[in-house]
């Protein structure tokens, strides 16, 4: 129920905005049926917690928001091929398989040295927080460049780990990369090429 006042009150405009509608609307029926000065002044109230939740929610971001931005920012930094925003969002101790942070940026540069994606986006975004933890699992589209060769649309499933700094979110560890149709592959097997 928490999840779903806190999606409502502070993640989802379309939600909150749904709500003041009906909300208004019942206001403006008791307004209407009664026509009191009461009802008036509950439907000026009604108009200003509305408005006062939409700005509440402009201002506040949670979590979920947090790592759905952490997300959309890994998400771009490959994109544009830029190890450094990659490295600046992982924690210190991040781990993929058998590499530290170093060896796996040292791999991601090279690999994006040989490979340029395009057109990376994310979707069916899931995140669990569990006090200083979460786990985010999403997929992703992009297109695969290298030489002349184009791959359009590569489809990837991910499960990540991470962990809250003093100085944000960051990713602790990659739990599952899968690639391809209904995550075929997983993404070490599509390293070696």
């Amino acid at each position: 129920m928490t999840g779903f006042l806190t999606k409502l009150l502070f993640e989802s405009q379309p939600l909150l905005l749904m709500a003041g509608a009906m909300a208004m609307a019942v206001a403006l029926a008791v307004h209407r049926r009664c026509y009191t000065t009461r009802t008036r002044r509950g439907l000026w109230l009604t108009l200003g917690v509305c408005a006062l939740l939409l700005v509440l929610q402009k201002v506040v971001v949670t979590d979920r928001e947090r790592l759905a931005q952490l997300a959309t920012e890994l998400a771009s930094a490959v994109d544009d091929g830029d190890v450094g925003a990659i490295d600046a969002r992982l924690d210190s101790s991040f781990q993929y398989r058998n590499q530290d942070k170093l060896a796996f940026l040292t791999d991601v540069n090279e690999r994006l040295q040989r490979w340029q994606i395009n057109e990376a986006s994310l979707s069916g975004l899931r995140v669990e927080i569990d006090g200083d933890r979460a786990t985010m699992a999403f997929h992703a589209s992009c297109d695969w460049r290298s030489g002349d060769k184009v791959e359009y649309n590569i489809l990837s499933a991910w499960e990540l780990q991470c962990v809250r700094r003093p100085d944000g979110w960051k990713l602790q560890r990659i739990v599952s990369a899968k690639i391809g149709p209904a995550g075929m592959l997983n993404l070490a097997d599509v390293w070696n090429y």
